[in-house]
């Protein structure tokens, strides 16, 4: 039996797989009886998490990324990720290009240029009297760069380094529960308290997921409506994500050799081409003088910045809407993305798995959110309201109006067109990632009718929380969710420790 796989064919009639959909369809038809209702819900969980458990979801996230960066100068950080004879599956390119594209995704996009203005207007880390605009903008990306770096990038690693070698090493299933069997052995595992813990990285997949989608379509849309002349609203982001939803069935069918590699391929040189773009026409100069000291700024503050607790109203309420918001979306993705990265890096050393997972997507955040970033608020500064109008009015237009500004016309249109393109293969490969992983933890990835269903669940549940509240409702999802994988991240975090610094003839359980 191959790692990863299940030992019976349990097909549609698994219990596991049978509640999760009975849940998320019940779920579905309460949103539809009743949008008032099912928005009062959310949103009201959501301001019970953050106003009582901020506090665990911002030690969680620290801590792990503390963990990780010892375990990768631990002395058996020199083990590979599965037996000693075993080898990388794919080259560090083609890696790369499916860890960037799994983690980061349309994201990027989407608040490459949206979150910097915002902060600019106002942040905790910013002395609002004596700040010069350079000063506020060199900060305003650096919380940025806090939301999308090292700290996301801790949960990945310690989640894919935990499943991998207990999957690749000890030759269990590639599932968020056999990773810990170290920490509760493998009669819970395996009853349960395994399925329990399964279910709710299932549940921790569809939000996390669903979130993205959701709030990509918005770009999307904003992107189209110039080059195609479709209406910007809600019933067109609908049809976009069942559209999406279709084509991203069809891509996990392919496999991951196939369809998931040569969208992540394509996307990142679609992504690098767009970015060079953009700080070519843009005051390169300027931009590029913005890099050091943002990066200066976000290591000598990356730590603190992660231990900081809110005790001001204003400041609770701006850590709430932002810095939880994103450490219960990373926690909500981090079944998905950990369990994907796991499937891809087999073979590769502990130290090569933890400090590529760490620094190089960081490196790419740097320069994605400086270049966009500094762009956007280059031109804030020169013309006030220039960025931040679009913004406030929607964040998805934010990089619509930073294209419109760079006055280009002879380029406008290719521009768009290649964000429309990006934003539009970003989404197929989070959704087909995600739907392979859904797969696998329910036992189900060798049946092609179970991909086609999770993967239009998966675009289903996205529709339900558009429909519920828009973007208030997609967050809200993220930090419910958040919670109780903020408990089994510290699980997980044991579990890693344990089995990398268990000696290499030692099994677990």
């Amino acid at each position: 039996m191959q790692p990863g796989q299940a030992p019976v064919s349990f097909g549609a009639k698994h219990r596991l797989s049978v509640f999760a959909i009975a849940t998320l369809v019940g779920f579905s038809a309460f949103a539809a009886l009743d949008l008032g209702a099912a928005n009062a819900i959310t949103l009201g969980a959501s301001d019970l998490v953050t106003g009582y458990f901020d506090w665990l979801l911002t030690g969680t996230v620290s801590v792990v990324l503390l963990l990780a960066i010892a375990l990768a100068f631990h002395p058996l950080a020199s083990r590979r990720i599965g037996h000693d004879d075993d080898q990388p599956e794919f080259n560090r390119w083609s890696w790369f290009a499916m860890l960037f594209s799994a983690g980061l995704a349309s994201g990027l996009v989407y608040w490459g240029t949206a979150e910097p203005v915002t902060h600019f207007g106002g942040n905790p880390f910013l002395d609002t009297g004596a700040a010069q605009p350079a000063a506020a903008a060199t900060t305003s990306i650096t919380v940025t760069v806090f939301h999308w770096g090292l700290h996301g990038w801790g949960l990945y690693a310690i989640a894919g380094l935990a499943i991998g070698i207990s999957a690749y090493r000890h030759d269990r299933p590639l599932t968020f529960s056999a990773a810990l069997a170290p920490l509760l052995g493998d009669r819970l595992v395996h009853g349960f308290a395994g399925r329990t813990i399964d279910l709710l990285a299932l549940y921790g997949t569809i939000f996390g997921v669903a979130t993205t989608i959701g709030l990509a379509v918005g770009s999307m849309n904003a992107t189209l409506g110039p080059l195609t002349g479709i209406p910007f609203g809600l019933q067109t982001q609908i049809a976009i994500v069942l559209l999406v939803c279709s084509l991203g069935v069809l891509s996990v069918l392919s496999g991951v050799a196939n369809g998931i590699r040569r969208l992540s391929e394509l996307n990142v040189w679609l992504s690098l081409g767009l970015m060079v773009a953009v700080l070519a026409i843009g005051p390169t100069m300027r931009v590029v003088s913005m890099l050091p000291a943002t990066t200066a700024d976000y290591v000598l503050n990356v730590i603190p910045m992660g231990f900081w607790i809110a005790q001001e109203p204003a400041a609770h309420e701006w850590q709430a809407a932002w810095t939880v918001f994103y450490w219960g979306w990373w926690l909500a993705w981090t079944p998905f993305v950990g369990m994907f990265i796991a499937r891809i890096s087999r073979g590769r050393t502990i130290r090569e798995f933890l400090l590529g997972v760490l620094i190089v997507p960081v490196i790419v955040v740097l320069l994605w959110m400086t270049v966009f970033g500094g762009t956007a608020l280059q031109q804030e500064m020169a013309t006030a309201g220039a960025v931040s109008a679009a913004v406030a009015d929607d964040y998805s237009q934010g990089l619509v109006a930073l294209i419109d500004n760079l006055a280009m016309p002879s380029l406008h249109t290719a521009l768009l067109a290649v964000v429309a393109f990006l934003l539009f293969t970003w989404l197929i490969t989070s959704l087909d990632s995600a739907t392979l992983v859904i797969c696998h933890i329910l036992h189900l990835d060798h049946l092609g009718s179970m991909k086609i269903l999770w993967g239009f669940i998966l675009g289903g549940v996205t529709c339900t929380l558009m429909l519920i509240g828009g973007i208030s409702a997609l967050q809200a999802a993220s930090i419910i969710i958040g919670l109780p994988m903020a408990v089994l991240m510290l699980m997980m975090s044991a579990s890693a420790f344990l089995l990398v610094t268990r000696p290499p003839d030692a099994r677990s359980g």
